[in-house]
């Protein structure tokens, strides 16, 4: 039995480099071939919560590791979390190394439930405090596209927790039971990560809308990360907008969506929706568009609440947090 001990709360940082350098999009080979050149990180039994970075196209990706103490466990899943546009850090200050209220509490969360946590900062290491002004819209947005940039940041994470080993070189997670979880633009995220682009059409070309122009390849989008042989297990969705800018096509809620929209992950997702989010309606339409097309996608709707009621201290944000433990249990193979 691998036993995690009791520590105190403090931040042990790990200033561990990881190089994860040019991602490609082209070939899978060549898109996860620096990924799995990762050094193995060994948790020592001194190790509480600990920062490292990864080194995605030269940007220096912090990503915050919460690891669960006292847990009787051989190993452990684990689940991937993708900030809103407010970024992670409490007062969007990343050298005080302490999360914001809502990243805290799903760290507890994780704690309580003998779950590693992954924290992805997408922003601080690309010279972002919050997705708001320039950052919301083109070209400056591409640099932290939830549709092509930060999936990268995903999948760096994930590679990072596959290497992490006890101190007698078994693995701590269990690779096949790694989740992710995205609130708002991290929620697109946590979306864009899980396509499945072998299900993209031949000669389909990328692209995206912003105020009635449109961009393509020539102007800074790039086409989704290919899908690893080994991903993600599943991924939940909380109240983030689903029309990537057009990236994905037709608009999902028009006349030519189920033909014109080619969004279709991999891997299964629950959809946390509130009925009054100004995002919610064209994620709606999307679920409806993959239920038609068999998609392993389940929907939950939260009557009386908005965007970010997860924030919120309110019994929709109870419920939805519990209704979530319970998906990705049952997701992940985690055992009562």
């Amino acid at each position: 039995m691998k036993t995690l001990p009791e520590s105190s709360p403090k931040i042990n940082l790990l200033l561990l480099i990881v190089f994860i350098c040019c991602l490609s999009c082209s070939e899978d080979d060549d898109a996860f071939r620096s990924i799995t050149e990762i050094p193995e990180v060994v948790l020592k039994e001194s190790t509480v919560d600990t920062i490292i970075y990864a080194l995605v196209e030269n940007e220096k990706i912090p990503i915050y590791l919460s690891i669960p103490q006292e847990c009787n466990n051989e190993n452990y899943p684990a689940i991937v979390v993708m900030h809103g546009s407010d970024g992670m850090w409490t007062n969007h200050d990343p050298e005080t190394g302490k999360m914001s209220g809502q990243n805290s509490e799903w760290r507890e969360i994780f704690d309580d439930n003998c779950i590693i946590g992954a924290f992805v900062d997408s922003y601080s290491g690309r010279g972002v405090s919050t997705r708001t002004g320039k950052w919301t819209t083109a070209p400056d947005n591409f640099k932290i596209s939830s549709q092509f940039i930060r999936p990268k940041d995903a999948y760096a994470a994930l590679e990072v927790l596959k290497k992490l080993k006890f101190s007698d070189d078994t693995n701590v997670v269990r690779s096949k039971d790694v989740g992710l979880l995205g609130f708002s633009d991290g929620a697109s995220a946590v979306a864009s990560t899980l396509y499945d682009t072998d299900s993209t059409p031949i000669n389909w070309e990328w692209t995206q809308d912003f105020d009635g122009k449109e961009y393509n390849s020539s102007s800074g989008v790039l086409p989704p990360i290919s899908k690893p042989n080994s991903g993600f297990a599943g991924g939940v969705f909380y109240y983030g907008g689903s029309s990537g800018y057009n990236y994905w096509g037709a608009y999902p809620c028009g006349d030519y969506a189920l033909e014109g929209n080619i969004y279709r992950p991999y891997a299964p997702m629950l959809y946390q929706i509130p009925e009054n989010g100004y995002l919610s309606e064209n994620t709606l339409c999307l679920v409806e568009l993959l239920k038609d097309k068999g998609a392993p996608v389940e929907l939950n709707i939260y009557e009386g609440v908005g965007h970010g009621f997860d924030f919120d201290d309110n019994y929709q944000s109870s419920v939805a947090r519990m209704n979530a433990l319970k998906w990705f249990k049952n997701t992940l193979n985690i055992n009562e």
